[in-house]
């Protein structure tokens, strides 16, 4: 066995004062980890804009609450016209109470208010259908002297087109990829 190269025999430690031999290099000091320095981008203004306009749009939305009065204070229609002012009033209900707090939540940067923005828009737009079943067409058959399953359809595509509008409109803070939106969740308890 042949004796390492390397080896001097000589282990001294710098802090002890204590010389290495002369003609060998050493590295003196302590390891340290290079620091690059992070930079956080300012949470996004995003859902603050979305989350107004959905408080504005729900406060809009809540006018819709007196919509059984107008069957009442016109005396059309009998009960049919007046479950389906009140069909409406219960959506417009939904509408108002999941903008207004969905819109808060979004402006404190909440995910949950775009999971219960999205929520409020389905069901209204279901209440929306159910009306639209029953017999409401707001006058567009009378109009245009469409029967009354070309106006059912053409209500039913146009509710459709406009359900998904409202919700990927209200999807655009979780869809920036810098919103800034918390991990809260409507649907954590469900697990």
């Amino acid at each position: 066995m042949q004796p390492n190269p390397w080896d001097d025999g000589d282990y001294s430690i710098p802090q002890t004062g204590q010389q290495f031999p002369q003609g060998q290099q050493y590295l003196e000091g302590t390891p340290q980890s290079i620091g690059y320095p992070i930079y956080l981008q300012p949470p996004s203004s995003t859902p603050k804009i979305i989350g107004i306009l959905f408080i504005i749009y729900g406060l809009i939305s809540g006018l819709g609450v007196l919509s059984p009065l107008e069957p009442i204070l016109t005396g059309d229609g009998g009960t049919l016209a007046l479950q389906i002012a009140m069909i409406t009033a219960v959506s417009s209900l939904i509408s108002a109470g999941t903008g207004i707090v969905g819109g808060y939540w979004l402006t404190n940067y909440q995910r949950r208010g775009v999971q219960l923005i999205i929520v409020g828009i389905l069901i209204s737009s279901a209440l929306t259908f159910l009306t639209y079943y029953l017999g409401d067409d707001g006058g567009l058959g009378e109009s245009f002297k469409f029967d009354e399953s070309t106006v059912f359809g053409i209500l039913s595509v146009t509710l459709g087109i406009v359900t998904v509008v409202c919700g990927l409109f209200a999807a655009i803070p979780i869809l920036t990829s810098s919103a800034g939106l918390d991990r809260s969740s409507l649907f954590s308890r469900l697990k």
